[in-house]
């Protein structure tokens, strides 16, 4: 079975349980913070994603951690993927449970992409912006990408709006291309 089919079913099945219990985002906000404790803890990563650590060790390190500090739903379905392996998924899970909880609250992730990181005033003035054209929550997803030498890549969904100075620079190269040499006098 492929990584984002097994990720699928999972978040499915987390999903539908805070559906059930009518807790859905409380149980995003605490898978979110769950996977936070493992990035800055990477002993507890390793500990957790090791394939010769057995899973009843992996258990008792995580009831250790984590018993009655989270949800009895998390808690249990953390369990769940220690004991059939697939805690090495959860990245995958999380990703595609958020999917699911933005599609239940009716929200999009609007992808900002920028050279350096943008400042708050900016971020305010765009989140302004955004709210002038879209009629949906949205949240910002932002991301530094040096390559795009300056300006910004906007993406909403299937729509790119691609205002950075390394796709102006590239169109510049190809109009140049196009140019014939002799007109240049060559």
């Amino acid at each position: 079975m492929k990584k984002n089919e097994i990720a699928r079913q999972y978040s499915k099945a987390l999903y539908e349980i805070g559906i059930e219990d009518d807790n859905l985002y409380e149980l995003f906000k605490e898978l979110k913070e769950f996977w936070q404790v493992l990035v800055d803890n990477q002993e507890l990563k390793n500990v957790f994603f090791h394939q010769r650590i057995l899973s009843e060790e992996k258990k008792k390190v995580f009831k250790k951690i984590f018993e009655g500090k989270i949800s009895k739903e998390l808690y249990k379905f953390i369990m769940l993927l220690i004991d059939k392996r697939r805690i090495y998924f959860i990245e995958l899970i999380i990703k595609e449970f958020k999917k699911l909880v933005n599609k239940h609250e009716n929200v999009i992730t609007v992808q900002i992409t920028t050279a350096i990181e943008i400042t708050e005033e900016i971020r305010e003035k765009l989140k302004s912006k955004l709210k002038e054209h879209i009629d949906k929550k949205f949240e910002i997803e932002e991301r530094c990408d040096p390559n795009i030498v300056g300006g910004m890549i906007v993406k909403v969904g299937d729509y790119l709006i691609d205002g950075s100075i390394k796709s102006k620079l590239e169109s510049l190269e190809d109009k140049i291309k196009k140019i014939p040499l002799q007109e240049i006098g060559v």
